[in-house]
């Protein structure tokens, strides 16, 4: 049976606040491994906490690449298969049944097109996008706050909440997942 989890959202004023919370947070969860995941929420990019609670692997530029070679490699067919087919209604006297050159052209345009469409496509399944809103967000994180989620187990909430009060959060909110 799956027990449920529960989050802890905390929201901060001072970024510096919110950075040694991390850092007490993880070596809290290396003493007693009680910490199931933590979650930095701000309106801009902090890359010292970002190192903290690790790298996130996000093989969008793979996409790109894929997406850039299969476009290349259709829109060429499809120049292709146009071409022969015209060759057999018109005889071309002389001329090459596929044309390089005129094809590389289009097959530069359908690399950049597919290219693009594979990023988006990436970035949005890799974003989570379209989604909404956890129901415990705070949207003054989106302002000046920053906010920590923290899941655990319930019996490691007391643990959790003392490290969060000892550093003066504005809130914090408990859920059940």
């Amino acid at each position: 049976m799956k027990h449920p989890k529960y989050i802890l959202f905390a929201t901060f004023d001072n970024f510096t606040k919110a950075r040694d919370v991390v850092m007490e947070l993880k070596v809290l969860d290396l003493r007693e491994k009680i910490i199931d995941d933590i979650d930095l929420f701000s309106p801009i990019e902090h890359p010292d906490v970002e190192e903290m609670l690790g790298e996130i692997h996000q093989p969008i530029q793979r996409f790109t690449f894929f997406g850039a070679v299969t476009g290349a490699l259709c829109s060429f067919l499809l120049v292709a298969a146009a071409a022969q087919s015209m060759f057999t209604v018109q005889p071309q006297g002389g001329k090459a049944v596929i044309p390089l050159p005129t094809d590389i052209v289009i097959a530069y345009e359908g690399t950049i097109l597919f290219g693009v469409l594979c990023t988006l496509g990436a970035f949005l399944a890799y974003a989570g996008l379209p989604r909404r809103l956890s129901k415990h967000y705070n949207e003054k994180v989106s302002d000046d706050q920053i906010g920590i989620e923290v899941t655990t187990a319930k019996e490691n909430i007391g643990a959790i909440k003392d490290v969060l009060n000892k550093f003066e959060p504005l809130e914090i909110r408990e859920i059940t997942q």
